[in-house]
């Protein structure tokens, strides 16, 4: 996708709630009901040194910088309509893309979504400004698990907006019930046609557990086992990429290593896509909305946070998205087939080998950077 994308369009705010993630991805983009175009703005709000909102009044834009296809239709107008604040939306397809935007300091975002393992990364660069919890009343909603997490405990600097897996989308049809692990590369009917996630961390989890080793392993020969396995797998694969949504709907990819929400939704559109949690294991991953240390509307930024923890705002989200809800006050509105569902929400014993991404810092964190790069260019 290219870097940013700019919204002119306008969409009723009454229409009926999509669910097929494709078209989230343009049909959120048309949902900025009075959403800005053009440039960023660059003045008014921010934070004062303690982190808490200025008395300054932000003029009413809210610059809002997220994942492909990972919003709810309703989720900005719906904000719009409340405060009358107009919302600029782009869209990344990496963290790493995403890095580089926020690491210039000409982004003008007000609002990221970082994966829990970029949040560390931000913070050891000081790129973030911590929250007003004071003006963030529905952070009460969150489940004690998002409260008390490792990457962020108390939720100093970040509130998450979704949760999952990674595992393993495939198409029933091609593939049938052999898909459980990650020797479904070798079926037949996968080679050429098969995808790894085009994120260093979650790409080398599969050669790490496929060699039984932690997927947040610091050894230096561990890491680099992975990448000569992911040298082996990658002669099998038809591509490295993090938009398997259309891949998978199309039926072009047979197989992709994916995002338990992203395959969920490819499932909407095409009942044939199914999803499973490998057998050996894979990752557990929070997306956290943050604030830029040089946010132009922080203010702004806060009240946005503050409605997408409400209660139906919260539903709506998860439910269109098809990722798990850090936010126990919208369950009752999640739709029950989802809320049941143990792909979606693991039982204990299945959560236990789906670790959450640890920050190893910089040092290990390069070596995982290396190794993938090796990766992709060997």
């Amino acid at each position: 996708m290219a870097d940013q994308v700019r919204i002119a369009r306008l969409w009723d705010v009454d229409s009926p709630r999509v669910t097929r993630r494709t078209m989230l991805g343009s049909m959120a983009f048309f949902a900025l009901a009075a959403c800005a175009v053009g440039p960023a703005p660059t003045n008014s709000g921010g934070t004062d040194g303690a982190g808490k909102a200025a008395n300054l009044v932000d003029e009413p834009r809210l610059n809002f910088y997220n994942w492909t296809d990972y919003i709810a239709p309703e989720t900005l107008p719906g904000f719009t309509a409340v405060t009358g604040i107009e919302v600029t939306y782009d869209n990344f397809s990496t963290n790493d893309e995403m890095e580089a935007k926020i690491a210039s300091g000409q982004a003008g975002y007000d609002l990221v979504v970082p994966s829990d393992n970029f949040l560390r990364r931000f913070l050891r660069s000081g790129l973030l400004q911590p929250l007003d919890h004071d003006a963030i009343p529905n952070l009460a909603n969150l489940e004690q698990r998002f409260v008390e997490a490792e990457y962020d405990p108390g939720n100093r600097y970040s509130v998450p907006w979704a949760w999952g897996t990674t595992g393993l989308a495939y198409s029933k049809s091609q593939l049938g019930d052999e898909v459980t692990g990650f020797d479904a590369f070798d079926l037949p009917a996968a080679r050429g046609r098969s995808s790894i996630l085009d994120e260093a961390r979650d790409g080398m989890a599969i050669g790490l557990l496929k060699l039984g080793h932690d997927p947040n392993t610091t050894d230096a020969r561990q890491i680099d086992d992975a990448a000569n396995f992911l040298l082996s797998l990658k002669k099998k694969l038809g591509q490295i990429n993090s938009d398997v949504i259309e891949p998978l709907t199309s039926g072009q990819v047979r197989l992709a290593q994916a995002y338990s929400g992203d395959a969920f939704q490819a499932s909407d559109a095409n009942d044939d896509v199914g999803y499973v949690i490998p057998e050996e294991g894979g990752l557990s991953y929070v997306d956290l909305l943050v604030i830029p240390k040089d946010a132009p509307h922080a203010g702004n930024a806060h009240r946005f946070i503050d409605h997408v923890l409400g209660a139906e705002t919260g539903a709506a989200l998860s439910n269109a998205v098809r990722y798990g809800s850090p936010n126990a006050a919208a369950k009752p509105l999640i739709d029950k087939d989802l809320l049941n569902d143990p792909a979606v929400y693991p039982p204990a014993e299945q959560l236990a080998k789906l670790p959450f991404t640890k920050d190893l810092g910089g040092d290990v964190e390069a070596l995982y950077a290396d190794a993938w790069t090796k990766v992709k260019t060997g």
